[in-house]
């Protein structure tokens, strides 16, 4: 199992309701089961704002694991560790 911590921003913030948050990866151990994780914990409101419901495809949005930067449609399949930062950043929208 690995324990990591999510920094997060914004909507997902709202979501998680705090600026970081622990969290316990059963299994796999990858960026795929953290979201797993935090679907789990959080439901539909932390789901709505990383799947498209018409497409079911995850949103476009960078991950900052530790020190590198990987993507949120590319990169479930990464490999994460116990005490691993990760970090999620939307694109800031506006006009």
């Amino acid at each position: 199992m690995a324990r990591v911590r999510v920094k997060t921003f914004s909507v997902i913030r709202d979501v998680l309701g705090s600026d970081v948050v622990e969290v316990d990866v059963a299994g796999p151990e990858t960026m795929g089961g953290l979201f797993k994780a935090l679907r789990d914990r959080y439901g539909l409101p932390f789901t709505d704002k990383i799947w498209d419901r018409n497409t079911g495809e995850m949103a476009a949005f960078l991950i900052k694991l530790n020190e590198t930067i990987i993507s949120s449609t590319s990169d479930m399949d990464r490999k994460i560790q116990d005490g691993d930062e990760i970090a999620f950043i939307f694109p800031i929208g506006g006009g």
